[in-house]
C-alpha cells in the first residue's frame, strides 16, 4: 500500500511539473504569427524545391504532403486560398515585402522567447537565431523533397519481391517525416545541449500524438455541421485556424517533455560534489 501511494504522489508530481497552462498562451501567440508568416516561408520552401534537379517532378506530391498537414480537412479549399495568396506574393512593392519580414523575424523571435522560458535558459542571439532557422527553413524542403524521393523508391524496391510486396511502407510514411522534424527541431531549438534520447522519445510522443490528433480532427470537422451551418464556407478558415493552434499545443508539450527528460538525465552536481576537508599544516598539528 505505501508503494502504491509512493508511486501514486510520483505519478502526480510528475504530472503537475508536466503541465504548463502558459502553454496555451504561447500557442495562441505562436498561431497568430503563423498565419501571417506562413505563406512567405511556403514561397520559400517551394521556391527552392522547384529549382531542385531532378525533384520538380515531386513538387505536387511536396505540396499535398504540406497542404495536407496545414490543414486536414477542407484540404482542397485551403490549397486554393494558399495558391491564390501564393500567386499574389509577386505583386509584393518594397513595403508589402518588409512587412513580410518584418513579420517572420517577429515569428521567431517570439519563438525563441518561449522556447527559453520553457528550458529555463537563456535566449539565443539574433544572429545565431536567425542563421539557425534560416538552415532549417532552406535544407528543410531539400530533406523533405529527399525523404519523398526515397519512399519511392524503396516502395518501388518491395513491390518488385512477392514477399515484401504486401509492405506498405509510403502509409507510415507521412509520420516518419514529422517525427524527424519535430526531432530536428526540438534538438536545435534550445542553447541548452539536448541529449538524443530525450529529443527521441519527446519527438516521437508528440508526433505520434499529433498524428492520430490529426485523424481526430478530421473526423470532428466531417461530423460537426453546426460552424459550417452558421459560418457558411468562412468554417473552413476557422478549422484552419483551430488546426494550427491545437498543433502548437502539441509540439510545445512536446519540448515540455524534451525539457523533463533532458533534465533527468543531467546528474545532480549536488551529488557529485565530495565532502573533502583540506588540512593545513597548523590544523594537522592541533589534531
Amino acid at each position: 500500500m505505501n508503494k502504491f501511494l509512493q508511486t501514486a504522489r510520483f505519478g502526480f508530481r510528475k504530472l503537475k511539473e508536466f503541465y504548463d497552462p502558459d502553454i496555451t498562451y504561447y500557442a495562441a501567440s505562436l498561431s497568430f504569427y503563423t498565419i501571417f508568416t506562413l505563406i512567405p516561408l511556403l514561397l520559400i520552401s517551394f521556391s527552392i524545391i522547384v529549382r531542385l534537379p531532378n525533384f520538380s517532378e515531386q513538387y505536387e506530391k511536396i505540396k499535398a504532403f504540406i497542404f495536407s498537414n496545414i490543414m486536414p480537412a477542407s484540404q482542397d479549399t485551403v490549397a486554393s486560398y494558399i495558391d491564390t495568396f501564393l500567386a499574389n506574393t509577386s505583386k509584393l512593392g518594397i513595403i508589402g515585402f518588409i512587412f513580410i519580414l518584418f513579420a517572420s523575424i517577429m515569428f521567431f523571435q517570439n519563438y525563441e522567447y518561449i522556447v527559453s522560458k520553457i528550458f529555463k535558459t537563456k535566449q539565443k542571439g539574433f544572429w545565431n537565431a536567425l542563421t539557425t532557422y534560416w538552415t532549417l527553413i532552406t535544407l528543410g524542403p531539400m530533406a523533405l523533397a529527399a525523404s519523398i524521393y526515397l519512399s519511392v523508391k524503396i516502395q518501388q524496391l518491395l513491390n518488385a519481391t512477392t514477399y515484401t510486396s504486401k509492405i506498405d511502407f509510403l502509409s507510415i510514411f507521412p509520420y516518419l517525416i514529422i517525427w524527424m522534424l519535430f526531432f530536428v527541431t526540438y534538438k536545435i531549438s534550445t542553447t541548452v545541449i539536448i541529449k538524443l534520447k530525450a529529443a527521441f522519445i519527446s519527438s516521437f510522443f508528440a508526433s505520434l500524438i499529433w498524428y492520430l490528433g490529426k485523424n481526430l480532427f478530421i473526423q470532428y470537422t466531417l461530423s460537426n455541421k453546426t460552424y459550417a451551418t452558421v459560418y457558411g464556407s468562412f468554417s473552413t478558415l476557422l478549422f484552419f485556424f483551430l488546426w494550427i493552434y491545437l498543433s502548437w499545443i502539441i509540439f510545445l508539450y512536446g519540448q515540455k517533455l524534451c525539457y523533463l527528460l533532458n533534465k533527468e538525465d543531467k546528474p545532480d552536481k549536488s551529488d557529485n560534489n565530495l565532502n573533502i576537508e583540506y588540512l593545513t599544516p597548523s590544523d594537522s598539528k592541533k589534531r
